[in-house]
């Protein structure tokens, strides 16, 4: 095979699956078994698709290229049309006439195939009644191609329903958005007592999140997998605060008193079992959210308009997410600090809808953005960009669009590190 032969069906097999012609039709009373009355439209595409440059191209190369297109017409993988009057001269469009000799020329297996054999067991499935029978009829009607290529298959389908029905039966998937994670068992051992490979269920959930997603978007309830992560995320949390377990049930352990105002590790499950957090009686119930570590201890326990501080780590992982809701629902106000940049700007926007209300930036502004403007990084416009997502309620915060302004005009982010917070 030449290499304009390997190119042509290179680009054939990457467009196939997103085409029109890997529709699957699936008639009333038979989806999901494959079969179509409509005749999918056939993949065209022009010698430029292919070919960049092609009309402007060595007649060496344009020659080169038009013997491989005939070499594979000759296959039956490719028609070829050509400009009136202008065989072997002028081509038009080639067409994809078999997709599976294009994947067996390609060295896979059809997409298309493999979508419509995740449909039928996933009918198979739904019909039989196994766990997450409304994902499973999700499956049914809407893999597609596309979501083959991502990885899923059939078996790794039926891995999943042996998943979910384990867990099922345990009651692991019942509960809060964060469910609980399976006592007495790490990932990597269920994964080995359910397939006999311990990377197998970090692969699955990673296979299958973008699906979930999608049913989860449409209003679909689709099982909560996040409790089998490996990530195991935390942050720091300080000021002479109290950390009640109080609530409906069994006698809650007492509670936790920061009397020092220490800085606490507090991982996601331990968040998850706080029912409020109380702040000292001669402080406001006032939270400084900080995102970098750094500046994080140089500040914790330091500032004295604060009842607590707490670390963000950047964008704000699960367990910030649980913190900073429970803040809220505690009655604590909110202060950010972080770096002055499109980013931290995003963060902040962040956290304000994680909490639900109001978040006054701390040394955000034009003033503290003109002191340090000497000391800044270039950004690249790709992070320039990123001020495009900044929303109107976020621009909206006293003195937040004059910062924007000045971070636009000199294309230069400002770290939080080398900003002094003292006065």
């Amino acid at each position: 095979m030449t290499p304009w032969e390997r190119r042509i069906i290179g680009v054939f097999a990457d467009r196939y699956p997103a085409s029109a012609a890997a529709v699957i039709f699936d008639p009333p009373g038979r989806e999901g078994d494959g079969a179509y009355d409509e005749k999918p439209r056939p993949l065209r595409l022009r010698p430029d698709r292919i070919f960049h440059g092609f009309d402007h191209a060595p007649p060496d190369e344009r020659e080169s290229f038009l013997e491989a297109a005939e070499a594979l017409e000759k296959r039956g993988l490719l028609s070829l049309t050509w400009v009136r009057r202008r065989k072997g001269e002028a081509l038009s469009s080639l067409t994809c006439r078999n997709p599976e000799l294009l994947f067996e020329l390609a060295g896979g297996s059809s997409p298309k195939t493999a979508a419509e054999a995740v449909r039928r067991t996933a009918r198979t499935l739904a019909e039989s009644g196994a766990g997450e029978t409304e994902f499973f009829s999700f499956l049914a009607e809407k893999f597609t191609p596309l979501d083959a290529v991502r990885g899923v298959d059939a078996g790794a389908l039926e891995d999943l329903a042996r998943l979910t029905g384990a867990l099922s039966e345990k009651g692991e998937l019942k509960g809060p958005l964060f469910p609980k994670t399976p006592r007495g068992i790490t990932t990597r051992a269920l994964s080995v007592s359910l397939y006999r490979d311990s990377k197998r269920l970090e692969a699955q959930t990673g296979l299958f999140k973008p699906l979930l997603n999608r049913a989860r978007r449409q209003g679909i309830e689709v099982p909560d997998f996040s409790f089998l992560d490996r990530a195991f995320p935390e942050t720091f949390i300080a000021g002479k605060i109290t950390l009640s377990f109080g609530g409906e049930g069994p006698p809650a352990p007492p509670p936790v008193i920061n009397l020092t105002g220490s800085v606490l590790a507090l991982p996601l499950g331990t968040i998850l079992k706080l029912r409020r957090i109380i702040p000292p009686a001669t402080s406001p119930a006032a939270v400084l959210m900080i995102e970098n570590k750094e500046t994080f201890f140089a500040l914790a326990e330091t500032l004295p308009d604060y009842s607590c501080f707490l670390y963000t780590g950047g964008h704000p992982n699960r367990a910030v997410q649980a913190l900073v809701s429970l803040l809220a629902e505690s009655g604590f106000a909110f202060y950010h600090a972080g770096d002055l940049d499109p980013d931290g700007i995003l963060i902040l926007q962040e956290l304000k809808e994680i909490a639900g209300k109001p978040v006054k930036p701390l040394k955000m502004d034009r003033d503290t953005f003109n002191r340090y403007l000497d000391c800044g990084r270039k950004l690249k416009q790709p992070s320039l960009r990123r001020l495009k997502l900044i929303r109107e309620g976020t621009r909206s915060i006293p003195g937040m669009e004059d910062l924007i302004g000045g971070i636009e005009e000199a294309g230069v982010g400002i770290e939080q590190e080398i900003i002094d917070y003292r006065g």
